[in-house]
């Protein structure tokens, strides 16, 4: 963090666009004017004197405002944010006030602050306000049983609001049987079979039906499947997981009713492609109906076995828009130079080397064609990047960054994109990587179109510590590079879902048994926030999977999955990489993949400035280690 004389000289060259000159400060920095504020909740008349005229003495205000938010009428509020459009912070308290009026039932002043918004309890609170204000409205009724209707239980904060709807005879026993068909696809059988007490037995035994197709599969196939055709996909897929050769024995001896076999062998078909089953070839060229996950599947099973006719085939069920996207051009690109139409082939593979992506590398390679790295798209002219940096809303942003106050920063940054044009954001993304703040630079750059400027969306960050790491560890700087880019895009302070944390999304139990194998010492988890350690124990763990499985591509899936499941993946015999990263069976872990190999690719370029191909940095057969 930065002293205040460092952040003062910043203020004083940019300029305090709209907010005057800035007044010479106290020795404190910002960070520390704002714990005063959000320890004691007050500004104090020296904290004002020294930043009343700063463009971060907005985000002060806020800080103080919320701590009295409750006291504060939903009007001066709206006063507060009209004086203030740059900041927010302050912008952020309408949706904290709005939660504190929809709990207190203060109606009038509710809907006079809302604005629309995808959160589920502030969207009860005003369709409640709406009813008891004798406001509402007939699409007001229909958001209301959409949000009934859900398949999990909804926040508390809308039980007043299905009371209301409910005795206005809203939740008809059409709604309830909706609801309770979308709590089984949400595995919440005590919910449905809640939901089922009014109602007659019919709608019992369709909830027992779904539990039987799920628990004993088999035996609801040979016995119910008939009188429940809605739950037969869902069996069929459990028994082929569970049991496919039982699965395959009731299908030959016709022991499922045949008004429902054909949903059994789709849904067959579906889950043995998906787990690579040997036996599933048969079915899979089967006339079956169209499915979005089996198309897909139909197409990465006969790849992952090298059935080229039939990949080809495959390829040609699917919609003519999918067809035509880069990864099903590169299929049938691949499958017919296998199948001996190799000028076709040449086409094709032409069109798709054009992408600088995954398929895009691994057609030029295939045809020997150089990759083409130069920008075409062109950045904003400087007068535009000036314009867009004296923003106060950009500065506020800025500085916070600078002081270090990042999920503060990133929260303007994001609220300032959001106003500007397109042409805007692109200066904007400019100025983040002169600032070099890295994840912003990536992002905006992508949101803004422009998609094949490496110097932005593929900057060169934290490149001490990664070079450090790399040569300690014997492996590539570019694939670290890549790695801890697909996981953080450079965020040091994130955290995801699951817990993991820092660059590189270290989980907490891998980094205190990997800090004890480094004999670093471990100070919580707040030990992996640290750029350095994270980058340290990351690339460690990483170097441990290639060790493991000998193959960037695996140990890039092992960071990613796990190696307990990389070793399931594993083919018994030496396979095209191409072929096995298309039929990992994780949506996720094959984009990753992709994802942090091209990126490899592309960070060779940017730290050498010379082309690498894909083929050099990941070798094209995937073998298993002995």
């Amino acid at each position: 963090m930065q002293g205040i004389s460092d952040i003062i000289k910043r203020i004083a060259i940019i300029g305090c666009v709209a907010m005057g000159t800035v007044t010479t400060a106290t020795a404190d920095s910002f960070t520390r004017a704002w714990v005063s504020v959000e320890r004691t909740g007050k500004i104090s008349n020296a904290l004002k004197n020294a930043w009343q005229n700063s463009p971060l003495y907005p985000e002060l205000i806020a800080e103080s405002t919320e701590k009295r938010l409750g006291s504060i009428s939903a009007q001066d509020l709206e006063t507060l944010m009209a004086k203030y459009p740059d900041s927010a912070a302050i912008a952020n308290l309408r949706w904290k006030k709005l939660f504190r009026l929809g709990r207190a039932n203060w109606h009038k002043d509710f809907l006079f602050l809302y604005r629309p918004t995808d959160s589920v309890e502030l969207n009860c609170y005003k369709l409640e306000a709406r009813y008891r204000l004798k406001q509402d409205k007939d699409a007001d009724h229909r958001e209301a049983v959409r949000l009934w209707t859900h398949g999990k239980s909804q926040p508390k904060a809308c039980d007043t609001l299905f009371a209301l709807i409910q005795k206005r005879g809203l939740i008809t026993k059409e709604v309830r049987l909706r609801r309770i068909d979308n709590a089984l696809e949400k595995r919440q059988l005590q919910l449905a079979r809640w939901l089922a007490k009014p109602l007659d037995q019919s709608a019992t035994k369709h909830i027992n039906a779904w539990a039987q197709a799920r628990r004993q599969p088999a035996a609801f196939l040979t016995k119910q499947a008939a009188q429940f055709p809605e739950w037969v996909d869902m069996a069929a897929s459990r028994l082929a997981s569970r049991n496919p050769d039982r699965l395959l024995g009731l299908i030959q001896d016709r022991q499922i009713p045949d008004a429902v076999r054909n949903q059994a062998i789709l849904g067959a078909a579906r889950t043995m492609a998906i787990n690579l089953d040997p036996a599933a070839a048969p079915l899979l060229r089967m006339d079956l109906p169209s499915h979005p996950i089996l198309n897909h599947w139909r197409v990465r099973y006969f790849i992952h076995f090298q059935e080229w006719a039939d990949v080809l085939t495959a390829i040609s069920k699917l919609a003519p828009e999918e067809r035509n996207e880069i990864e099903w051009n590169y299929w049938a690109s691949r499958a017919l130079a296998m199948t001996g139409s190799s000028d076709l082939a040449f086409g094709g593979f032409r069109k798709v080397a054009e992408s600088n992506s995954w398929y895009g590398f691994l057609a030029a390679d295939y045809l020997g064609m150089t990759y083409n790295l130069t920008p075409k798209t062109k950045r904003p002219p400087e007068t535009l990047i000036v314009k867009v940096n004296e923003r106060t809303d950009v500065t506020v942003a800025r500085l916070l960054f600078e002081e270090g106050l990042t999920v503060m920063a990133r929260r303007q940054w994001d609220f300032v994109t959001g106003r500007l044009n397109e042409e805007e954001q692109k200066a904007a993304a400019v100025l983040a990587n002169r600032w070099n703040w890295h994840s912003r630079s990536a992002v905006t750059a992508h949101q803004s179109g422009l998609t094949d400027d490496y110097e932005l969306r593929y900057p060169l960050a934290f490149e001490k510590p990664l070079k450090n790491a790399a040569k300690r560890h014997d492996i590539s700087l570019s694939w670290l590079s890549g790695l801890m880019r697909s996981e953080s895009l450079f965020m040091h302070d994130i955290r995801s879902p699951a817990g993991a944390l820092g660059l590189m999304q270290v989980m907490p139990r891998t980094g205190r048994q990997t800090a004890k194998e480094l004999n670093l010492r471990w100070r919580g988890n707040n030990t992996l926030i640290n750029p350095s350690t994270n980058i340290r124990i990351g690339s460690y763990y990483l170097a441990k999977q290639l060790d493991r499985f000998g193959h960037p591509a695996l140990a890039t899936a092992a960071y990613n999955a796990g190696p307990h499941r990389v070793k399931q993946w594993m083919p018994n015999e030496s396979m095209p990489l191409d072929a096995w990263v298309a039929s990992i069976p994780f949506t996720e872990t094959r984009n990753y993949v992709q994802r942090v190999l091209s990126a490899q690719v592309i960070y060779e370029w940017r730290y050498t400035g010379a082309m690498t191909r894909l083929e050099s940095v990941a070798a094209s057969q995937i073998t298993k280690k002995e």
